[in-house]
Formats: C-alpha cells, structure tokens, sequence
C-alpha cells in the first residue's frame, strides 16, 4: 500500500482559490458597491440602477431608464468619492450604462451560512466499516463505528450490535 510523502492540506486553504471563492467574493463585493451606491442616492433599496461588474478596474453601473443615466452621470463624482474612501481605493472610474432589457433585475443576494448536511452511508458500506471496525481496537475502532451508524436505512444488523457492545467494553477498561 503506497503511503502519502506530503501532509494533507487544510480545506480553507484549497477552497481559497478556487472559482466558487472567486465568485462568492465577487458577489459579496457588489452587494457592498450597491449599498454604498443605495447611500449616495439617499434610496433605501436600489429599483431603478445597480452595480453590475467590475470590469478593467472600472465599476458598471447598470440604470434602468435615461432619466436614471443623467441622474448618475452628475453624481458620478461622489459615487466615484464613496466607492474609492469605503471599498475600492484603486477603483479606476465608473461606468453608467443603460440596461439593455431596460429592467434592473434586483440583486439580493444573502450569503448564506454553511448548512450541516448529513450524509448517509449505504448499509454495504456500513458493513464494512463494522467489519474493519472489529479488527481494530480504541479511538479508530468507535471513530469507524460512529461513521457506520450513518446508514441509510434504520434497520440495523446484530453486526452492529456486536460492535456497539465491544465499544462500550473498550469503555469500561
């Protein structure tokens, strides 16, 4: 059996640079950049524009009717001011451009916290964790009968049983 020359590595670490990371924080980056713009307009939700993108180091507002593209326009310095002193320091500008479906699609997006999900192991699986479970002794012995109670099903064999009671003997010494 070939064993691993390198360490495992921490799950945050490989998660940090992948596309879910990239995009999670893109996100979370335009939810930002819309309050901040919701605050210069003095509006409580955005209706009518919305930050869409950055792109070229340039943030793209999206607006919904002309008469929201000149409003932008003259307040394009203070959105500009705002951005740069709250967010973006080394935002480069900003672009108002017209929607092109004429309707701003609203932007609420929560960021939700992890849920714990449970997983459920076939009782093939299951067995054979038990089956393992039976030749080894201590810590590994009821980690794997812990991963085994996660079957599928609610029937449980007298395999479990057996090593349920060993678990609890190996408790008592």
């Amino acid at each position: 059996m070939a064993r691993y020359t390198e360490k495992p590595k921490d799950i945050n670490k490989v998660l940090a640079h992948s596309t879910l990371a990239n995009q999670q924080q893109q996100v979370k980056l335009m939810q930002q950049l819309n309050t901040v713009l919701a605050q210069v307009l003095q509006l409580e939700q955005l209706t009518s524009c919305r930050v869409s993108t950055i792109r070229d180091g340039r943030a793209i507002i999206l607006c919904s009717s002309p008469s929201w593209l000149t409003r932008l326009k003259m307040q394009r310095d203070a959105i500009l001011d705002n951005f740069r002193k709250k967010i973006l320091p080394d935002l480069a500008g900003i672009e108002i451009e017209p929607s092109p479906t004429g309707q701003i699609r609203q932007f609420n997006v929560a960021i939700a916290q992890p849920v714990a999900t449970q997983h459920r192991l076939s009782n093939h699986a299951a067995d054979a964790l038990l089956s393992v479970a039976k030749s080894t002794d201590g810590k590994l012995q009821q980690a794997l009968i812990r991963l085994a109670e996660n079957r599928t099903s609610s029937n449980k064999t007298t395999s479990d049983k057996t090593c349920v009671n060993s678990r609890d003997n190996n408790r008592d010494k």
